[in-house]
Parts: C-alpha cells; sequence; structure tokens
C-alpha cells in the first residue's frame, strides 16, 4: 500500500499542467448531477488523454479539556483524499477516492464507481457509491465547510462517510426552465450485525460499516436506499432521503438462524445561501429492531439534528489575497442515541449529546479554508449523568 501512495503522489506532482474543473453546474447547462457532489469538484487536474487526479488535504491542531481535565494540545493528519477520474466516453465516467485518515491509520477505499449516461433523466451508476442518505454524506469534503468537525447526525446517525456497494440509477428532472429536481435510488449490501453491540457502548449505526460488506452481503438481502431533492428557482435546495434494510446475520448456508431484523434511516436536508449570508442543516430519524428483552440496553430509536449559518463579512483582498473572505460561522448539533423511556420509572434513557460550535474560516481562495473553532459539548449518559467538555481547533483544508 506504501508503494502505491508513493506512486500516486509521483503521478500528482508530474499533473500540474492544466487545471480543468470537469463539470461546471449552473442555471443553463442541464446535468443529472447533485450540486457539490462528486462531479461538482474544484481540484481536478489532467494528467493527458482520459484521465484526471485530484484531492484534498486537511490538518488541524487540537486542544480538549473535560471536567475541567485538560486532555493537552496536539496535531492532527486527519485527511488526505486522492480522486482519480477517466472520462472513458462522453456516455461513460469512473471516478473513484482513496482515502487516507490520520496520516496511515486508515486506508480506505470511499468510492469506485462507473456511470453509464443514458438521459438526463435517466442514467446507471454501479460500484462503490456514496448512499445519498442525507446531503452531507454525498457532499461531505472537508475544505467546503466552514467548521472543522462534521455534523453530529450526519456522524453519529447517519454514519458519515457510508460508502456501499451496489448499483442503481440517478437522474434529473426539469419541471420548469429555472426548478430542478434530482433523484438517486440504490440497491446496496447494506450495514452489518456491529449496529447493535458492536462498540460495548449500546446501539451504534456507525459500527455497522464493515470492509467485509464491499465483497459481499451478510444477509443475502439488498438495502436500499434514495433521495429525491429540489433545487427551485430562488435558489438552494431541499432533500429528502431513506435507507431500509436488514442488518443482522439470519442466514447461514442457506438456513434461517435468526429473526431478520431491519434498520431505517429518514432524513431531511437544507441549504441556502443570499448574499453575504448562508443557512444548511440536516436532520434525521432512525428505527432499529431490537430484540424485545434487550430494549432500554440497546436503542431501537434515535434521532438528531444540526443547524449552521454563516456570515462572510468580509469579501476583498487580504493579506496579498486577491480573493479572501472571511466568515464568522456558528452550529448547533443535536443526537439522542436512545431515544425513549425506561418502562420502570418513566424517565428519559439519556444517551445524548448537544454541541454549540462558533468559529471563523479564512479563505485565501475559494478552495482552502483556514479555519478556528471553539465547541462546548454538554454530554449525557444513559443514567442522564451530565459531562461538560470544550475543545478549540485551528487547521486548514484545501483542494488540489
Amino acid at each position: 500500500m506504501k508503494k502505491i501512495f508513493i506512486t500516486i503522489l509521483i503521478l500528482i506532482s508530474c499533473s500540474a499542467v492544466v487545471r480543468a474543473q470537469i463539470v461546471q453546474q449552473d442555471s443553463i447547462k442541464r446535468t443529472p448531477n447533485v450540486i457539490g457532489g462528486i462531479y461538482d469538484r474544484p481540484y481536478i487536474y489532467r494528467l493527458g488523454g482520459n484521465i484526471a487526479i485530484g484531492g484534498y488535504a486537511e490538518m488541524n491542531s487540537n486542544f480538549e479539556r473535560e471536567e475541567g481535565i485538560e486532555e493537552g494540545f496536539s496535531f492532527e493528519a486527519r485527511r488526505f483524499n486522492l480522486f482519480i477520474y477517466s472520462s472513458i466516453s462522453d456516455q461513460v465516467k469512473l471516478t473513484s477516492e482513496l482515502e487516507f485518515e490520520h496520516g496511515t491509520e486508515e486506508i480506505a477505499l470511499e468510492t469506485a464507481l462507473v456511470d453509464v449516461l443514458f438521459h438526463t433523466a435517466v442514467n446507471l451508476r454501479a460500484g462503490i457509491l456514496l448512499s445519498p442518505i442525507g446531503r452531507f454524506n454525498i457532499a461531505h469534503d472537508s475544505p467546503r465547510y466552514d467548521i472543522i468537525e462534521r455534523p453530529l447526525v450526519s456522524t453519529e446517525i447517519i454514519p458519515s462517510t457510508l460508502s456501499e456497494v451496489g448499483l442503481g440509477f440517478f437522474g434529473a428532472l426539469y419541471p420548469t426552465q429555472f426548478d430542478r429536481i434530482t433523484y438517486e435510488l440504490y440497491a446496496v449490501n447494506g450495514l452489518s450485525d456491529g449496529v447493535v453491540g458492536g462498540t460495548g457502548e449500546g446501539t451504534r449505526i456507525s459500527a455497522g460499516k464493515s470492509a467485509e460488506a464491499f465483497e459481499e452481503d451478510n444477509n443475502g438481502s439488498p438495502a436500499f436506499t434514495g433521495r429525491l431533492a429540489i433545487n427551485p428557482r430562488f435558489g438552494g435546495e431541499l432533500g429528502l432521503s431513506f435507507h431500509t434494510g436488514n442488518y443482522n446475520s439470519y442466514k447461514a448456508e442457506g438456513e434461517i438462524i435468526d429473526a431478520s431484523r431491519r434498520l431505517t434511516l429518514l432524513a431531511v436536508d437544507w441549504e441556502y445561501s443570499r448574499r453575504k449570508f448562508y443557512l444548511r442543516g440536516e436532520g434525521a430519524i432512525a428505527k432499529i429492531d431490537v430484540q424485545e428483552s434487550l430494549k432500554e440496553i440497546f436503542a431501537d430509536k434515535q434521532r438528531g439534528f444540526y443547524a449552521e449559518i454563516g456570515y462572510t463579512f468580509i469579501r476583498r483582498p487580504i493579506l496579498n489575497q486577491p480573493d479572501a473572505s472571511l466568515t464568522f460561522v456558528t452550529r448547533f448539533d443535536y443526537v439522542d442515541l436512545n431515544d425513549g423511556k425506561r418502562v420502570s420509572t418513566g424517565e428519559n434513557i439519556g444517551d445524548s449529546l448537544r454541541r454549540l460550535t462558533t468559529g471563523l474560516s479564512f479563505r485565501p481562495t475559494a478552495d482552502t479554508s483556514i479555519r478556528l473553532s471553539y465547541a462546548r459539548n454538554w454530554g449525557y449518559d444513559p443514567f442522564n449523568n451530565l459531562t461538560n467538555s470544550m475543545n478549540i481547533q485551528f487547521g486548514i483544508a484545501t483542494y488540489f
């Protein structure tokens, strides 16, 4: 794997010849692609022929304190992601993303898919794809955002980044000249047994992600995921999405060994910008089929949301950066990882987290964000004991 990494770095160093944006979204050109998605990235460089390469890097520093006890100060090489794109023909495209997290502690193939384009309204996609559950999962590149940490609902309930093997269809419809509706609908291998008890902390949907799912389904029963979004004439986007399927291994060599248990996620997302302001957010609920005797210990319902507002109060040359901007941003996160009451007492079970984050984002260019964030956290364990914590982060994220 290190040899592959070095080879790709050499390719990148030799490739900075002509910068070309592969897809440009606007109100005139009709395209089936989601704004901000895998084909709407301003970082790709052509290698020659039909191949292009690019990516993004993210580095941060962290200072944490919990209940008055300092965790100390540290630096983090959080992400180094590489993208390879190929226009095999006008109608066949391939795109992939190789992710290096925390240096080389985690190396994963995040996307590797083939799109066959038939018509703006109907196109085929197959391979390792980003499940369209919520907008953040399909448009999560760090340089796009002004806050360092990802939203809680988009990581704790929707387990971003959620990559799954599957196939399906996507496209766009234009009910009027100025309004657009996009859709994605796929059959995928789905999540696995780790959802319940995989971490020892209760129900954790993110623990249902499994590398083995790239090879085969753990129960031979496909899950289904999809998203419907509208881009109205006054701007912005509103999306509704779902992900549903059996998560447990209830079959072995064709024999039924357990009851099949289903996990369903429903999400709504929104984004809108006007002049110097932008608003974005996402909400999700999860319903997990859990054995009756294990309820209260393992959650069968989860919910959460985030809401973010940003204001760009400076947009002019700064420190020899001709296209610089400075944005103030604040975000509120809330997740309840066991949305229920104890049968014996009627009290809320707890296991929830609230976070308030404020920060500044300095952009020397649109593709680079230098970010300072301050966050306060209020966490409740399953018995509603409160833990206070805070963290200060400074970092940079940039496309290349």
